[in-house]
């Protein structure tokens, strides 16, 4: 009774290793110690081709292309003598041959079977087929390619654009600075010029020029002041684009600020203005160029004052890790949020019906640049505006 219920015990597990084997969605095949294929599962022959019956009793080598078709066989016989495991019990991606003769890769992956009643050894090899995979890696590749060629192309592109961009933004400083520093001398020739013919009319006709001839006279000159203006800003903003090189030397802000203080004195004096600096840092940069930044931003504050009230001006700085941030405050009219970012363009100005060219926040944002910084505002209307001018520690 026993041995009855130990054979339908092992004639269970056989209809069951079959309905496994058959079942499996990977192709599998068995094969003997001397290579010859035991079993395939529906999986393989739908793979490669074949039927079962072609398959069954021929050497597995009938589904490997060369050169692995005549090496089969002795890696085999070499595994069986020394153990030396190439595939099996490790696995690999190879190449496997239809029954049409394709050629396509799997990866194979070879286990020996643990044990046999007979003592033969037996091997089972489970196959994945690599095809789709293999053919999504060559479309990314070449994509990768074709990208890499659009990337060269277009960074050629660039690059030719950007050296037209600079040539064009050298002859454009050249042209400024030449017709800024040439404008100079017929300005102030024509103001010069009127002064001069009030005085001669005095002399020859013994009376000046009489109400009407002074005040366009006043006119002519406040128009040739503002041309002047204009052309000595164009010259500050061509002279910060035509020097080489980062600015380095370190320069004490206390000192121009100091300087400023006294250029600036008239004006300051004219408004009351109450000036309150802070102790300021030494950074490395231009002197002139600096001098130039903190002038500008001054003279903005004591421009764009409230009406009828003296202003109120701040000079302070505070540091992060590796920069200072120098910040101009006033209690001004303010800037709308919307001006926020294009009060540093050319020609803008943050109110209409004000003096000035629009030329002083632009020259303050091409210094701060040049010294590898940025300049910021904070405002709003009616509640005055602080200029932030951010500078490296360190040059470079």
């Amino acid at each position: 009774m026993a041995l009855d219920e130990h054979a339908d015990e092992s004639a269970g597990l056989g209809r069951l290793a079959d309905a496994i084997l058959e079942t499996a969605v990977d192709p599998i095949i068995v094969i003997d110690g001397r290579g010859v294929i035991q079993e395939a599962n529906a999986a393989t022959t739908v793979l490669f081709g074949h039927d079962r019956d072609d398959m069954v009793g021929r050497n597995v080598s009938m589904l490997m292309p060369e050169p692995y078709r005549s090496e089969h066989d002795r890696y085999l016989q070499r595994y069986l003598e020394t153990g030396e495991k190439h595939i099996i019990g490790i696995g690999r991606e190879v190449t496997a041959q239809r029954a049409d003769g394709s050629i396509f890769p799997i990866a194979l992956a070879v286990s020996e079977v643990a044990a046999v009643d007979d003592g033969a050894r037996w091997f089972t090899g489970v196959i994945h087929d690599l095809t789709e995979r293999f053919a999504a890696q060559r479309a990314l590749e070449e994509a990768n390619r074709n990208l890499e060629g659009q990337v060269a192309e277009r960074t050629a592109e660039l690059r030719s654009l950007l050296t037209d961009l600079e040539r064009s933004n050298r002859d454009l400083e050249q042209f400024a600075y030449i017709a800024s520093h040439d404008l100079q001398a017929p300005l102030r020739n024509v103001r010069q010029g009127l002064e001069l013919l009030d005085a001669h009319l005095r002399d020859t006709a013994g009376t000046g020029f009489d109400d009407e001839a002074h005040e366009l006279q006043q006119l002519i000159t406040a128009a040739v002041r503002r041309m002047e203006d204009l052309v000595t800003g164009l010259l500050h903003l061509a002279r910060v684009d035509r020097l080489a090189g980062r600015p380095t030397d370190p320069i004490d802000l206390n000192e121009l600020v100091e300087e400023l203080e006294q250029l600036l004195h008239v004006d300051i004096q004219r408004v009351e203005a109450s000036l309150t600096v802070g102790e300021l840092p030494t950074v490395p940069g231009d002197r002139v160029q600096l001098r130039q930044l903190l002038q500008s931003l001054l003279q903005n504050a004591l421009r764009y004052r409230q009406p009828d009230e003296a202003p109120d001006i701040t000079i302070t700085a505070t540091q992060s890790d590796d920069e200072w941030i120098v910040s101009v405050g006033d209690d001004g009219v303010g800037i709308d949020e919307r001006e926020h970012e294009r009060i540093f363009e050319l020609f803008r100005r943050g109110q209409t019906g004000q003096e000035g060219v629009g030329l002083g926040l632009a020259l303050a944002q091409r210094v701060a640049e040049r010294h590898d910084g940025r300049i910021w505002v904070e405002s709003a209307p009616g509640q005055g505006a602080t200029f932030h001018v951010a500078l490296p520690k360190r040059a470079g």
